[in-house]
């Protein structure tokens, strides 16, 4: 699987001490995921080199587009339940000027069951956890949300994050994700690039 390695930190200084630390972690051209949520820090980091999403799990989201896109950030991750036919189109625009994209991020718990609205995108997030810390528990309901978008978007891009370890990336794989965010299983590993090493094996 593909492996986007998190910085979920609390502060500016916190983030760029991960950032500095990524790239031995998943070599100079790895792929970073920065959290953005109310308890977090609130800049914006595009470590050198580095392909970087970034998780805009706030409610200013579209106010933040520009800063990160201009930054060098080559997607924009959007919790659906912040996001309408609107802001949608005006985020897509602003996105294609930077030859960046958006992607839309479902919950877990989200009872979607009309994607119409989502037909033109080509990636999909799914949140294992509620938004905010790292470290939780990966609810099982994502799976299914997995295998509902695998069969609505049979060609698209599906993230899954929150919560992985070997055991549910090989489960989240098997119902029909691409790329897994992790951070704690990571970071906090005695070896972190072993941890993501065995990650990308999965």
């Amino acid at each position: 699987m593909q492996v986007a390695l998190s910085i979920n930190a609390r502060d500016a200084v916190a983030a760029r001490d991960l950032a500095l630390r990524a790239p031995r972690i998943i070599g100079p051209n790895g792929m970073i995921h920065v959290d953005v949520h109310d308890t977090s820090f609130q800049g914006v980091l595009v470590p050198k080199g580095m392909q970087t999403e970034v998780h805009l799990m706030v409610r200013d989201w579209e106010m933040r587009l520009v800063p990160w896109f201009e930054a060098g950030a080559f997607r924009a991750v959007i919790p659906v339940d912040y996001m309408d036919v609107e802001n949608v189109r005006r985020s897509r625009e602003i996105a294609a000027q930077y030859g960046a994209s958006i992607m839309p991020s479902f919950s877990y718990a989200d009872t979607t069951t009309d994607f119409s609205p989502y037909a033109g995108f080509s990636a999909f997030q799914i949140l294992a956890v509620p938004a905010g810390k790292s470290g939780q528990r990966f609810d099982m309901r994502a799976i299914e949300k997995i295998k509902t978008l695998r069969a609505v978007f049979p060609d698209a891009i599906l993230e899954v994050d929150g919560g992985m370890t070997p055991v549910t990336a090989a489960r989240a794989k098997d119902a029909g994700a691409d790329t897994l965010v992790s951070s704690s299983c990571i970071w906090g590993a005695e070896s972190p690039h072993e941890a993501y090493e065995k990650f990308a094996r999965i």
